[in-house]
């Protein structure tokens, strides 16, 4: 099952009457559809000038939502996710978090934590960190049984909240937990099945930490009432990994967005204005030359190949695209040159991002 392509980023704060009040636009509304709607574009800015901006669904994101359906029907109770660095992994959890229409019929409390990064700890911290992260007071003296009851209490109420009995746990920078963290975690599924609540965690792992692009995380020897219950099913979260997939997630901003909710008007509609409508342009034609021109720089600087698009340089490029190189253009806007394509690239940081990963070396203690 397949998350729905129709169900896409303008959520929930993103509707006409939730647009935020803001200073006036640093660009000329002009022969934009918005404008021509008689909206008043100098009080609601578009979420794309956001700080933060909508996330669309890309095919990664999809590909995470059927990982997790199937360890689902196969009964585990969590699963492992790798990927490098700013491939979208925290923007995909939000996403799944906001949009729990792939989960159907199932229905889910989601909610996402970060893992601590301190390596000493007592025999209470992974209870004290998860009452923490879960928004719960913790009292000055308690035993780690306490605890625990605190913890699976909280998690209790918002599996109720949300009217389900299957609670979704996003453990983000999971290579930071220790083995007795697993143990813990252990110990709060039982005790919640106990009570008819089934626990589902994801441990979204960093695979880059030290930089190198052929890192393998070093995988703990866990016993197998562990690694049967949470780790057996691993998946492999990856960016962009050709044209075809620039051009789905660029079909998203042409096609399946809206703003302001109900306009039927996409982001790239609202940008392009008039060469949307009377002259067909969609970002979504450019998705080979992009690859091809973003393949070259990579190649220029002695990148290595293949390579996989991280999401967060290809969303950097594309706000450029609609936000700045557009609407610089003018009202005789119709196309995008390829020295607009080369400068999006180079200002979203795409050859800095890469190389970054490529050349890091960590520091030694």
């Amino acid at each position: 099952m397949t998350a729905d392509p129709k169900a896409d980023p303008a959520g929930p704060d993103h509707g006409a009457k939730d647009a935020v009040v803001s200073p006036p636009l640093l660009f000329s509304t002009t022969g934009l559809p918005s404008a021509q709607a008689g909206l008043d574009l100098s009080t609601h800015h578009h979420p794309l000038l956001d700080l933060f901006r909508p996330t669309v669904a890309t095919p990664a994101i999809e590909r995470l939502c059927d990982a997790i359906l199937s360890a689902l029907d196969a009964g585990y109770r969590g699963m492992g996710v790798y990927g490098f660095a700013r491939f979208g992994k925290t923007e995909a959890t939000c996403y799944i978090r906001d949009r729990k229409h792939w989960l159907e019929p199932r229905s889910a409390a989601i909610t996402a934590i970060d893992a601590p990064d301190n390596r000493k700890r007592s025999d209470a911290s992974c209870f004290q960190w998860l009452l923490a992260t879960l928004g719960v007071r913790m009292p000055a003296r308690a035993t780690t049984d306490q605890l625990c009851t605190l913890v699976m209490g909280r998690l209790i109420e918002l599996s109720r909240n949300a009217d389900t009995r299957l609670i979704m746990l996003f453990i983000d920078e999971a290579q930071r937990l220790l083995p007795s963290d697993y143990e813990h975690l252990v110990t709060l599924d039982n005790r919640l099945t106990r009570e008819r609540f089934y626990l589902f965690a994801v441990f979204v792992h960093q695979r880059d930490i030290t930089g190198f692009s052929n890192e393998v995380i070093t995988s703990l020897e866990h016993p197998p009432h562990v690694a049967g219950r949470f780790l057996v099913r691993r998946h492999e979260f990856k960016g962009l990994q050709d044209a075809s997939d620039v051009a789905y997630v660029l079909n998203r901003y042409d096609e399946v967005t809206e703003w302001p909710r109900g306009s039927e008007i996409s982001y790239t509609a609202h940008f392009a204005g008039e060469a949307f409508r009377d002259h067909g342009f969609r970002l979504s034609h450019y998705a080979t030359r992009l690859w091809e021109l973003a393949s070259n720089l990579r190649a220029q600087e002695r990148l290595p190949s293949p390579w996989t698009w991280a999401m967060k340089s290809f969303e950097a490029m594309v706000v450029h695209l609609l936000t700045i190189a557009i609407p610089r253009a003018g009202p005789s806007f119709e196309l995008l040159t390829d020295q607009q394509l080369l400068d999006a690239l180079r200002v979203s940081g795409l050859l800095e991002l890469e190389k970054s990963r490529h050349t890091y070396r960590p520091m030694e203690d």
